[in-house]
């Protein structure tokens, strides 16, 4: 009977992962779509259980073909235990997905920038105490984030954009701890202008960076003083661009914090990424 019980629980876990493999195939149709996974935890554990595991192996399989420019692998923790104990366990399971990942992962397509950070507890959000272990267990996790390689700078303006496509803007770049271009950006600038004038079919969101922060946190506007350096950077983008010609009603922006650095040189964290929202007929 022990043995029939065993077959039974490894057998559902295959078809489990069996199942998320085939969903994801059909959402990598469009490989150009930003990626998602996550991974979760027992308590007090970074080793994967046999079900996360296969459905971990699902996911990177389906994702082998994808063209990788920045996979960021981000652990967490539920509010128990120590700050400092939360960090470190939640390094370790950021740890244990990028080596798994480094291990499975039979492609060659390397992604260019692979970023990991134990983000330490996720503090609880509800004072219900009925609703204390089901939000814990979903705090326990690791969450992958891929995107793919999708760029219109410099000479290069795609054609084949799609819903979802999230765009780094290469060579468009700002001073240090202010709003305004460095001046080799202008070219980039103006080029950019003249595609989005000319695409009048896309919507897009215009995503703010900074570089150099603890913890994902927001810099602050040398200028005004104010802590709200990525946002008044994708504004100054959005704001030329309207001024030279781009309905402002295609157009949002939003500041991301230091969250997605791309581990590189520090002045490429300083940055605007365009995200294609939809694409009208």
């Amino acid at each position: 009977m022990k043995n029939l019980t065993v077959l039974f629980i490894f057998i559902f876990a295959l078809n489990v992962a069996f199942a998320s493999d085939n969903i994801k195939k059909d959402k990598l149709k469009d490989a150009n779509v930003t990626l998602s996974h996550e991974v979760y935890f027992n308590t007090d554990k970074y080793a994967l259980s046999t079900e996360e595991f296969h459905k971990l192996l699902s996911f990177i399989k389906a994702t082998e073909t994808v063209d990788i420019e920045r996979m960021s692998i981000l652990g967490f923790c539920d509010d128990r235990g120590s700050l400092e104990y939360n960090q470190k366990l939640s390094n370790k399971r950021a740890n244990a997905i990028r080596n798994i990942i480094a291990e499975y992962r039979n492609s060659d397509k390397k992604p260019e920038i692979v970023r990991t950070n134990g983000k330490g507890e996720i503090a609880l959000t509800t004072t219900e105490q009925a609703l204390f272990n089901e939000l814990r267990t979903l705090n326990r996790k690791v969450t992958i984030v891929i995107a793919p390689k999708k760029l219109i700078a410099g000479s290069f303006y795609g054609e084949d954009l799609k819903t979802g496509d999230l765009i780094n803007l290469k060579g468009l770049n700002f001073k240090m701890g202010l709003r305004y271009l460095t001046p080799e950006s202008t070219k980039t600038l103006k080029e950019l202008t003249a595609y989005l004038v000319k695409r009048k079919d896309i919507f897009f969101t215009i995503n703010g960076h900074v570089c150099c922060t603890d913890n994902g946190r927001e810099s602050k506007d040398k200028e005004t003083g104010k802590l709200n350096l990525s946002t008044v950077r994708a504004k100054y983008i959005r704001d030329y661009l309207v001024k030279n010609g781009v309905d402002a009603k295609r157009i949002r922006y939003q500041g991301m914090k230091g969250q997605y650095n791309l581990g590189g040189d520090a002045s490429e964290d300083r940055r605007v990424e365009l995200l294609v929202r939809y694409i009208s007929k």
